[in-house]
């Protein structure tokens, strides 16, 4: 391989003999010293991709190690088609994917499979490419399973990278503008989320949305009514600040629509953006990322997206892992470890790092009294939607009430756009009437010899079966350890969010075997 170095040419298995390109995961599989494999690797050439045993996609590996831990940790009888978009996902994603995707257009769904099959191709193809190969396959009406996909793109790959020049097997059609009616290739013709999944030029796609926006008319598809989305407007091949007018005027056309029409809104709970959305079913709770700020927030409390909990039970969850890190944690240590020496180890940990969490007691203080504060506030000034259970807020005059704005417009917020009366909403009730002090969770007792297991959870620290406490993070899709990781991994896990400059994530404490997390089997 040192011939390789010194002409810097590709890595290949016996040049002159088989001629074989190595990948960067065969050159880090190889013998070598470390420098020696990293000069290497700056070598390669070719993008190909090895291929996962367990769930047979082609992944982006290049090390041995990064291999051993995606197997490890892949395993295919846990994953299962979205029936809107077809992207395959964990069982214990799939719910929650499944109410976001629901609630997304047509082409996000489409542009979704898209990215989904790139990123598991074994040759790197364009997304306009693998665009072209899923059309033919629904038009052929074939069932669109990504495994059998990746095969038959894998056979092309093979075939294509093996000419001088990479070309895709199939001849990729040009299509006409719906307007000028020039003939462009795939990569100069947008395709809307329409109904009719109209086609324009990029060129014509900016004069139509400039000329809306000239005429005072909300920004939508060249030929029909369908109104633009923020993806869609992304797509726009013109500068920076020229796309930015344009989701600044479609924002405030948006919210002229609702407030005639009295429709149900999301808007982004930021006080310095102006982004929103319309809510197709304003009652259902899912995850919302803010396409302009990209801040993550729930659709109906606008807090802190949180996964498998309520929204009511955040405040008590939030609660009982501010008392669990202030007080419970090194009471709970001190009695396991005078009882099973086998537990100094997690008595001594906590010890070391009382500077690391008294640091993080204290953020989690001035957000539990942040979060009273607004309970309290919550409790005398406002009422639930009888619709959609949302906290509203009474700010003078009748009793007329629209859920998300003034009544007589303005101040639009996230809402279901319905009409009620304020006198007979029903009274907003706080739940943390209970002082801190008088707060416990509900812990294995002391005395209790034999060990909680929750069967096939394993922990993401340590890998094992959780035993004793499981603690569930409810801000990730899925993030769950141990009592004996959860010291070393929650302050880890802090410290990266402290250094992202985002809030701290809350951990819900589990005693009792459930089936909600069942995942992860062997």
């Amino acid at each position: 391989m040192k011939e390789h170095i010194e002409s810097k040419t590709d890595p290949r298995c016996y040049a002159g003999v088989c001629d074989y390109q190595l990948s960067k995961y065969d050159v880090s599989c190889l013998p070598l010293d470390e420098d020696i494999i990293t000069r290497l690797i700056a070598l390669v050439t070719t993008e190909r991709r090895p291929q996962c045993p367990q769930c047979l996609f082609y992944i982006e590996f290049q090390t041995m190690t990064a291999f051993q831990q995606h197997a490890m940790s892949c395993d295919a009888d846990d994953m299962a088609p979205c029936e809107y978009c077809q992207c395959l996902y964990r069982f214990y994603q799939l719910d929650e994917h499944s109410r976001y995707c629901r609630n997304i257009s047509e082409q996000q769904r489409q542009q979704a499979f898209i990215d989904f099959i790139l990123s598991k191709l074994k040759y790197p193809f364009t997304p306009i490419q693998v665009r072209f190969y899923i059309e033919r396959q629904r038009q052929n009406r074939r069932v669109l399973d990504p495994h059998k996909m990746v095969d038959v793109l894998a056979e092309f790959g093979a075939f294509s990278h093996n000419v001088e020049k990479d070309k895709f097997p199939l001849e990729v059609p040009t299509l006409d503008c719906g307007v000028c009616l020039e003939s462009c290739s795939y990569d100069d013709i947008f395709v809307f989320g329409c109904k009719d999944a109209h086609k324009l030029c990029y060129n014509c796609f900016e004069r139509s949305c400039t000329t809306k926006m000239d005429s005072n008319e909300v920004l939508t598809c060249g030929i029909c009514n369908y109104q633009l989305q923020d993806g869609e407007i992304n797509q726009l091949r013109v500068s920076r600040d020229q796309k930015r007018k344009f989701h600044e005027y479609q924002i405030q056309k948006t919210f002229n629509n609702f407030v005639n029409n009295a429709r149900g809104l999301i808007k982004c709970p930021n006080r310095d953006c102006k982004w929103v959305v319309e809510a197709r079913n304003p009652n259902e709770r899912f995850r919302v990322v803010c396409r302009s700020c990209t801040n993550e927030f729930c659709s109906i409390c606008n807090q802190q997206y949180h996964y498998r909990t309520t929204c009511q039970q955040v405040t008590q969850i939030t609660q009982r892992w501010f008392v669990w890190c202030n007080t419970e944690r090194g009471n709970y240590w001190r009695v396991r470890a005078q009882q099973d020496a086998t537990y100094r180890a997690q008595l001594d940990d906590y010890e070391r790092q009382l500077a690391a969490n008294t640091q993080r007691n204290e953020e989690l203080r001035h957000r539990y009294n942040n979060l009273k504060a607004d309970e309290d506030f919550k409790a005398q000034n406002c009422r639930l939607c009888p619709y959609c259970k949302r906290v509203v807020q009474h700010m003078g005059g009748c009793s007329s009430m629209v859920c998300g704005r003034n009544y007589h417009g303005g101040d639009q917020q996230s809402g279901c756009g319905k009409n009620f009366n304020w006198d007979e909403a029903q009274p907003y009730v706080p739940i943390t009437n209970t002082p801190v002090e008088q707060i416990k969770n509900d812990l294995p007792r002391p005395e209790n010899k034999q060990r909680v297991v929750h069967a096939d959870i394993r922990c993401d620290g340590c890998h094992n079966d959780v035993e004793g406490i499981l603690f569930s993070c409810i801000h990730c899709p899925s993030l769950i350890y141990c009592e004996k990781c959860e010291q070393r991994c929650t302050l880890a896990h802090s410290e990266e969010l402290r250094q992202q400059k985002k809030q701290q994530h809350v951990f819900q404490l589990i005693t009792t075997p459930e089936v909600l997390y069942t995942r992860r089997r062997r």
